[in-house]
């Protein structure tokens, strides 16, 4: 593996319609703060929990978590631990508060978004990701003979030999960990082509791309008044080829001005319509300011 290789941390993904898209990959630094974070949620809600239980009096009903309370509290946090990362990457679209916090998302090694399956298998084998674990008695000798503290060896080992960076539980359920780009606004571009605006009227009306590929196509128009004519045509063909019969325009149609012109149905009506709020809300506040000085 060349020192080049070895410093990639993008992740391609080939959709059915043979399109590449790249992702970002997270690795072991990049994770760490968003699992630190996770786990003081994680611990603070367990623990709190059982402050209250054992507390409250509800223990006395319940004799033997008096003699087994240290055990009971390893399993109980281990399924509390599977639970909350099947809870919110399940329902946050692959984000946890952590991830969240940090930018990082979980999707499905073809890229798409991580399914129920797919989240109770990554979490079920996080204890094994965080394996060999360490015992109590590293920091005291009167502490018990708990190995409780995890080194995550197993898992910083599967990030180092694997392309993706994928822990066992990635490996397993076919998922990676990714940087979210939510943030990201398309480019603001003016085409006053009318081949474009003539093109524009052949599209199909019920057509409708995916997000990634309404970002891959902004990014193409942004770029292509940069690019050489030849590599112009070879990255609109393999973007728009994919697109022509579903858009329901003529095979021959150019795939250039086919990309420009999906960029300015989607993104022209937006810019108008933020222009028309923006105006609408400084008429607006001028309106409240002759106001206030008429009644001044």
């Amino acid at each position: 593996m060349s020192a080049e290789s070895a410093l990639d941390l993008t992740a391609t993904v080939m959709t059915p319609e043979n399109i590449e898209f790249e992702y970002r990959v997270a690795g072991p630094f990049r994770r760490f703060p968003a699992f630190v974070f996770d786990l003081i949620i994680r611990s603070v809600t367990m623990f709190g929990l059982f402050f209250v239980f054992f507390c409250s009096g509800i223990s006395a009903l319940f004799p033997f978590t008096q003699t087994f309370g240290a055990i009971l509290l390893a399993i109980g946090y281990f399924f509390f631990d599977w639970l909350y990362g099947l809870f919110f990457e399940t329902l946050w679209n692959g984000r946890t508060p952590g991830k969240s916090v940090s930018g990082l998302r979980v999707i499905s090694t073809d890229g798409r978004p991580i399914s129920a399956y797919q989240a109770t298998i990554r979490n079920f084998l996080r204890a094994g990701d965080l394996a060999p674990f360490a015992s109590l008695q590293m920091f005291t000798a009167d502490a018990p003979p708990f190995y409780w503290i995890p080194t995550a060896g197993v898992a910083v080992l599967c990030m180092l030999m694997t392309k993706r960076m994928q822990r066992l539980g990635d490996l397993a359920a076919g998922t990676m960990v990714v940087i979210d780009e939510r943030k990201w606004v398309p480019p603001k571009l003016k085409l006053n082509d009318p081949a474009i605006d003539r093109l524009l009227g052949e599209i199909s009306p019920s057509f409708r791309m995916s997000r990634t590929m309404l970002r891959t196509v902004a990014l193409y128009v942004e770029r292509r008044g940069r690019l050489p004519v030849s590599r112009r045509r070879e990255m609109s063909a393999l973007l728009a080829n994919a697109l022509m019969e579903k858009a329901g325009v003529p095979p021959t149609t150019d795939p250039d001005l086919l990309l420009s012109a999906l960029y300015k149905r989607e993104y022209d009506a937006q810019w108008k319509s933020n222009d028309k709020s923006d105006a609408f809300s400084g008429a607006t506040s001028i309106g409240k300011d002759q106001r206030s000085q008429v009644s001044v």
